[in-house]
């Protein structure tokens, strides 16, 4: 079940790349080679998530038998860092968002900035949401998902993704309902970031790296057992884990509360 976590990832990145990239369509419409520039970031980003999965997983193979559990520890925690890093980030520039943009294409209309900086604004938010893609992609297949799960869930969320991007672009898709999909995607992507720390966590304890503290510090199998469908339920929507350590749960809690009172306190801002 947990390649739908990928697609539900895949789904919500791409929709914050086409948010982005329709705002700047729109407001460079008239700017003479401002889609090519556009485009060109668009590809240099995708050049540039591709090489960060393609020496993800050679310095994986570099440590293999050699501080394995480490980096598969570390990769959860950087996942975790960055899905929770964009959500906050989001929440507080979602409101001037539109406005920094179509400056943004006004500053190149009116020649205050050159074309490359379309392709710089491209290049950047491909490359921050393609790495998040990759990074989490990586983090639930050292987890244990298997390949094709994750190949699934990517195709499910592309495919998904170029759906409502589409209907994002052409107007079909009701402010509404992107308000209500933004906020039901972030409070997921909250728990989701939280379970990646309790995981990153867990490899350490298992490698001595740091302490479990108390190991269990409960023990839920006898009443929801993980591999249950309820069980593989709540692991999906909340991370649930039947037998945490302290250290696990400590690290979970912790996140979770950063990051959804960090929420609260972005949209004030």
């Amino acid at each position: 079940m947990s390649y739908l976590q990928v697609s539900v990832v895949v789904l919500r990145e791409m929709l914050e790349i086409a948010l982005i990239l329709t705002i700047l369509f729109s407001a460079t419409k008239n700017i003479a080679k401002s889609r090519q520039a556009i485009f060109t970031g668009l590809f240099i980003g995708l050049l540039c998530s591709l090489t960060i999965a393609y020496f993800t997983d050679k310095i994986s193979d570099a440590l293999n038998g050699l501080g394995q559990e480490f980096f598969n520890g570390l990769i959860l925690l950087a996942t975790s860092f960055m899905i929770g890093s964009t959500i906050l980030w989001m929440q507080k520039h979602s409101k001037t968002l539109s406005h920094e943009l179509k400056q943004l294409g006004s500053s190149v209309s009116k020649g205050t900035k050159h074309l490359y900086a379309l392709s710089i604004t491209t290049l950047l938010t491909i490359t921050r949401e393609g790495s998040e893609i990759v990074l989490f992609c990586y983090g639930q297949y050292v987890s244990g998902l298997e390949k094709f799960q994750i190949i699934i869930g990517l195709l499910i969320g592309i495919f998904c993704g170029l759906l409502l991007s589409f209907a994002l672009y052409f107007g079909l898709l009701l402010k509404s309902f992107q308000k209500h999909f933004f906020n039901i995607t972030t409070l997921l992507l909250i728990f989701f970031a939280s379970s990646l720390s309790a995981s990153g966590v867990g490899f350490w304890v298992n490698a001595n790296i740091i302490s479990p503290i108390i190991d269990p510090v409960f023990d839920l199998s006898s009443f929801i057992a993980q591999k249950s469908i309820l069980g593989q339920v709540l692991h999906f929507f909340v991370g649930y884990l039947e037998r945490p350590s302290l250290a696990q749960l400590i690290a979970y809690l912790l996140t979770f509360n950063i990051l959804f009172f960090g929420v609260k306190i972005a949209k004030k801002i």
